[in-house]
């Protein structure tokens, strides 16, 4: 029985220990033997700014767009640019006039070196014209940017009207004007009348022979056939390799520009014009620079 009432002593003696208080809530309790230290807060010290609250950052900006380095908008192509002025025509013409329009493109599709711009403009003139013709020909409201188109593939620079002033005439350039017959151009200074029909001729100073020939106008409707015809006539090989470009038809006038290359290495630029009683042929003839042959034939003038 001894050891029972021991175990029965033990359990009194816990029970009648020091009474304690139950811990609050977030207060330490101490471990027996050790004292409690109070935690440690950061104090600023005299004198000292306290550090301000650390904040977001803004985002970084942008770094700025490089004007030079953006993709310029693309072109539309001068195939397409043709098709849709086809397109026109196809719903006000014949059948007949469309596929002849489409075929047609592939004399500027591809265009001369380095005359995609004045072709795509002169397409996007026609496309958009309102006095768009059912025949292959460039609108009246046209004619210089497709008269440009010829300029352009012989290496001249277009002027920026078709009646230059004298003011805005080239250097040692004046203006013809043969009142009896029409005519009226700026030619190199010094024109004079030449055998054979040719109303006027003159010399540039590199060379160039400007002249003006008036011949009997073609029986019938004028179009790129018949001024073929006219060029194998009249220029003999030098037409083996001719091109006409930029016609315009309208009442009491039919004009297109054409250039070749002679056998002998000349080259020639120029201009049918006919009238409702005469043709007239613009010509510019030389070896090497041309001089301002732009000038000579998109001023020229027939009534």
């Amino acid at each position: 029985m001894r050891p029972r009432v021991l175990v029965l002593g033990g359990f009194w003696l816990l029970g009648c220990g020091p009474k304690t208080e139950p811990a609050t809530a977030g207060e330490a309790q101490p471990t027996p033997g050790l004292t409690a230290t109070p935690a440690l807060t950061a104090t600023p010290a005299p004198g000292a700014t306290p550090a301000p609250a650390e904040t977001a950052r803004p985002s970084e900006p942008a770094p700025p767009s490089n004007p030079a380095s953006e993709a310029k908008p693309a072109q539309p192509s001068i195939h397409d640019v043709c098709f849709a002025m086809c397109d026109k025509v196809k719903a006000k013409c014949p059948q007949s006039a469309f596929e002849s329009c489409r075929i047609n493109c592939s004399k500027y599709d591809p265009p001369p070196t380095g005359c995609d711009d004045v072709v795509r403009s002169a397409l996007l003139c026609a496309r958009d014209a309102a006095d768009l013709v059912c025949a292959n020909v460039a609108p009246e409201s046209c004619a210089k940017p497709f008269r440009q188109i010829a300029a352009c593939a012989s290496g001249q620079k277009p002027i920026a009207s078709n009646e230059p002033s004298v003011a805005a005439l080239p250097a040692g350039f004046a203006i013809y004007e043969n009142r009896g017959e029409g005519v009226r151009a700026p030619m190199p200074e010094g024109a004079a009348a030449g055998a054979e029909g040719v109303l006027a001729t003159a010399k540039h100073a590199g060379g160039a022979v400007y002249s003006i020939r008036k011949l009997p106008r073609p029986a019938g409707k004028l179009n790129e056939k018949v001024f073929l015809k006219l060029g194998l006539n009249l220029f003999g090989r030098c037409s083996d390799k001719m091109k006409l470009q930029g016609m315009v038809d309208k009442p009491g006038r039919t004009s297109i520009n054409y250039t070749t290359k002679c056998p002998d290495g000349s080259a020639e630029q120029g201009l049918f014009w006919a009238t409702e009683k005469a043709l007239f042929v613009a010509t510019v003839k030389g070896t090497g620079d041309l001089g301002p042959s732009d000038a000579f034939l998109y001023g020229f003038e027939a009534k």
